[in-house]
């Protein structure tokens, strides 16, 4: 790798030395605030050996975004795919060199829940509001021990807001936007001195969206009941989703430099409603032990339409599909914070079972999935600098797939079990109360889901279960007014899963690689104006087989992004972000032999007047009016907006 790369000279130069220089904000605390995600347990700040960005409401509040996707897209090593425009159902997250389509690389959860799906669909960002949202945590890197299955490339875990005794927030908003958007929203969150608390949120948007064809209608509804006692606390929670969503359809090259709105699936839709139901809490048993654990039950079915037209004029017959899927999972562990001579050691024992059951009324699918998981992880201070990071898992996988076929296409009962272990061992080391280094090897894996083993060449039953191994090594330095991390990776790749265009199957790629460098900074300028960035170099390719030296399609070498917030004038904040996409192999182009999609950057501002509990706001988007696709293949590719704005007022109490 150059060390251009890591020099990144002047940006990476003033979030460095610009901190140092400036002693009115000296180092306090010794060590980074970590939340729940490195350890799945709040708790104390523990010296972890990986890089955690925490996101937290203000930030997101001041940045003036509308959706997750939005959030998540000015990240470092984040990639985005938007395959309608509107941000919400139709957005996949990768990291870590997978290809955007490759959604169940990362996994995504909120409180805790998985939100990623048993089929080929991405995890439903647009079910969770923004106003919801206390932060988002991101780990980067593998994270197979504490997590399981899908925790390849990063997990990415939405923690929502909740009531604290003697505490009650709220807050209403109206937002009118591009594309006749409308958004409003209404939360409430209080807690007694007696222990019981409860939160409740609603949610309805409607908007026309980018595409012809692509209209959006949203009604998402959320209860919280709490009780919080001397030894713990517990919860019960539902959710409502309709999810309506009509389908533009893909588009080439050719149709989007003419009209980049059109569609060619004028009927298209897919719609979806979900009820979801979640119980939990935690309880300290011993001292310095607690158990904690949550049941979640996800009831989803839907009904889509496909009956496109082509160029031609030539009509497929509508092809439509009426499906239930349901997601159970269940989530106990054990944490206990032991003291020792150097500081507190910290032990995790856990178990997740997750069973799903996918079902379609025209019979070509009836399919079930079990996924179990123990693990263990312990988090030991060797010395008072020194601190070790150790874990391992063994998980199962059971397969039943009841609309299967045999060789003569005859219809059989099919079943598939296997198992494995996952490891990981980190070091981090505190050089003094600003510096550390961390370094770390973990495991990944991923069981193919229902939708993927479904559908394979003649003669394969089920997908190879894909294994990666990783490696990271990085530096970080922070006090109370900036930050500024450093790290480096590689990861080994086996039985990749992914869709064949060619065959029109999914299938199990050879071995491939992902290696590359990570920088993210913010400082405190001044107290009135504050700068962020980051920038991802990836180097993902096939290592073996025909394809040994080829480029993984639509992963860009470099990504970055800079931010700036300015608050010039009493209680109006302003920010301006840009976010820069390098060139790309089209996706699904293996050979690489098209041509490389061109670089694009995406420029926003956002304005926010903000005064006893009133605010107005403004935010523009994709000021340059760029053309761009979140996924361009050799086949097509999906077009997003151009310039538009959203505008908003809210009132918080």
């Amino acid at each position: 790798m150059s060390t251009k790369i890591f020099a990144l000279t002047g940006l990476s130069a003033m979030f460095l030395f610009q901190p140092l220089a400036n002693t009115a904000f000296a180092a306090e605390e010794k060590i980074e605030t970590i939340y729940v995600s490195a350890t799945r347990s709040e708790g104390p700040q523990m010296p972890v050996a990986t890089q955690i960005v925490v996101i937290d409401s203000e930030q997101i509040r001041i940045s003036g975004a509308t959706t997750i996707a939005e959030v998540l897209r000015t990240q470092a090593g984040i990639q985005i795919q938007d395959a309608d425009g509107s941000g919400s159902r139709n957005v996949s997250v990768s990291m870590r060199g997978f290809s955007a389509t490759a959604a169940n690389n990362t996994l995504v959860l909120v409180d805790g829940r998985k939100l990623n799906n048993p089929t080929l669909a991405g995890p439903a960002l647009n079910t969770v509001a923004l106003k919801d949202i206390e932060r988002i945590e991101i780990i980067q890197g593998s994270a197979g021990v504490l997590y399981g299955d899908q925790a390849v490339g990063g997990v990415i875990n939405v923690i929502t807001r909740h009531a604290k005794a003697g505490e009650i927030k709220g807050s209403m908003t109206a937002e009118k936007g591009t594309d006749n958007l409308e958004n409003y929203t209404a939360s409430v969150i209080q807690g007694f001195e007696n222990g019981l608390s409860y939160s409740f949120s609603a949610q309805k948007r409607n908007a026309d969206d980018y595409r012809d064809n692509n209209q959006s209608a949203v009604t998402n509804v959320l209860g919280n009941i709490g009780f919080n006692f001397d030894a713990g606390k517990v919860f019960i929670e539902q959710q409502k989703i309709k999810d309506n969503l009509r389908l533009a359809g893909v588009l080439s090259d050719q149709d989007v430099a003419v009209n980049p709105r059109i569609t060619y699936s004028p009927n298209d839709f897919s719609n979806q409603d979900t009820d979801l139901k979640r119980a939990g809490g935690e309880v300290d048993f011993i001292e310095g032990w607690k158990l904690l654990g949550e049941y979640a039950d996800r009831d989803e079915t839907g009904n889509y339409l496909y009956d496109d037209y082509y160029h031609t004029g030539a009509k497929y017959a509508p092809y439509a599909v009426i499906y239930e899927m349901r997601v159970k999972n269940i989530t106990p562990r054990v944490v206990g914070n032991i003291a020792t001579a150097h500081g507190n050691s910290v032990i995790t024992f856990g178990y997740d079972k997750a069973n799903a059951d996918y079902s379609t009324k025209d019979g070509f699918n009836d399919i079930t999935q079990a996924v179990d998981g123990i693990y263990a992880q312990v988090i030991y201070p060797i010395t008072q600098k020194l601190t070790a990071t150790l874990g391992g898992r063994h998980s199962s996988v059971d397969d039943t797939n009841r609309k299967a076929y045999d060789t003569n296409f005859n219809p059989v009962q099919k079943n598939r079990s296997l198992s494995l272990n996952a490891e990981e061992l980190g070091v981090n080391y505190q050089i003094d109360s600003a510096w550390r280094v961390f370094a770390r090897s973990a495991d990944g894996f991923r069981f193919a889901n229902a939708d993927e083993n479904n559908f394979t060449l003649p003669g394969i039953d089920f997908l190879n279960v894909q294994t990666s191994k990783s490696q990271e090594a990085g530096v970080a330095w922070s006090d109370k007014a900036a930050s500024v991390k450093y790290s480096i990776y590689h990861m080994g790749l086996d039985n990749e899963i992914t869709f064949d265009p060619i065959a029109y199957r999914n299938i199990n790629l050879p071995k491939s690689e992902r290696q590359g460098f990570m920088f993210d900074g913010n400082v405190q300028l001044t107290e009135q104006f504050s700068l962020r960035g980051n920038y991802t170099y990836t180097d993902a390719s096939l290592t073996s087989g025909n394809l040994k030296g080829k480029a993984v399609p639509f992963v860009p070498k470099n990504m970055a992004n800079i931010g700036l917030v300015f608050n010039f004038i009493e209680n109006i904040t302003a920010s301006f972000d840009a976010n820069y996409v390098g060139a790309r192999i089209h996706g699904d182009d293996y050979k690489n032999t098209s041509p490389k999609i061109a670089a694009v950057t995406l420029f926003n501002f956002n304005i926010l007047w903000d005064v006893s509990g009133l605010e107005l706001g403004l935010r523009l988007k994709n000021i340059t009016n760029e053309q761009y696709a979140d996924y361009n293949s050799i086949y097509g590719q999906f077009p997003q907006p151009g310039r538009g704005y959203n505008a908003h007022v809210s009132y918080r109490f």
